[in-house]
């Protein structure tokens, strides 16, 4: 059984970090349904991520059209179970509990010619150091918070592994930080929907 007093699986992995951001909701329904919802929500649902996710790729998309590369099928659902196709790794996960995930970056380069992350598996993560990447982690948590009720938590870390890309990604901050935290708050909002909603209700559209 999960304690309290245990550290998150984000404090084994990254420990020591030169960015943090947390968000938190309350979620009217108990800790079962809101980690299913965790584990099953479709965040592509909200027209606002899509269109995010979208800017972000959009150079790598304009350099596949020039180059007469054929384009990307419509985009598909995105839940927890579809980190890996997005460059992260599984970090680790307590079920009804928490769940990390992690990777190493170059956000800074707008243009990638769709060059994948390192392949980095758990047990490395840690360790990496090579210089020119910032590695980021994040979690989701869930906790009691009142009778019936829970609390969730999502906390992003990140931290260079070398000082000229922590200078290159605190420029690079300035500019997406603010939609990377509208993209955690959405999410939890999502999240949040699906665990409080009746069964069989009609789901309705999300933001």
């Amino acid at each position: 059984m999960q304690s309290e007093t245990d550290p998150m699986i984000l404090d084994l992995y990254l420990p020591q970090y030169d960015v943090t951001e947390t968000h938190a909701v309350i979620v009217d329904a108990d800790t079962d349904l809101t980690w299913q919802s965790i584990r099953r929500s479709d965040l592509s649902r909200s027209s606002v991520i899509r269109v995010l996710l979208d800017l972000r790729s959009f150079p790598n998309r304009m350099q596949r059209f020039l180059k007469g590369q054929p384009a990307e099928s419509a985009r598909p659902p995105l839940t927890l179970d579809d980190m890996a196709r997005a460059g992260f790794v599984l970090l680790g996960e307590r079920p009804g509990h928490e769940i990390a995930f992690g990777t190493a970056v170059q956000p800074w380069n707008a243009v990638t010619d769709d060059k994948p992350p390192p392949q980095l598996e758990a047990d490395r993560f840690a360790a990496f150091d090579t210089p020119g990447y910032v590695k980021v982690a994040f979690n989701i948590r869930v906790v009691p918070y009142s009778s019936g009720r829970a609390l969730i938590t999502t906390e992003t870390r990140t931290a260079a592994t070398d000082p000229t890309s922590l200078r290159r990604f605190a420029r690079y901050w300035l500019l997406v930080g603010p939609f990377s935290a509208l993209i955690r708050r959405l999410t939890l909002r999502i999240v949040k929907s699906d665990a409080e909603r009746r069964p069989g209700l009609m789901r309705p559209p999300d933001a």
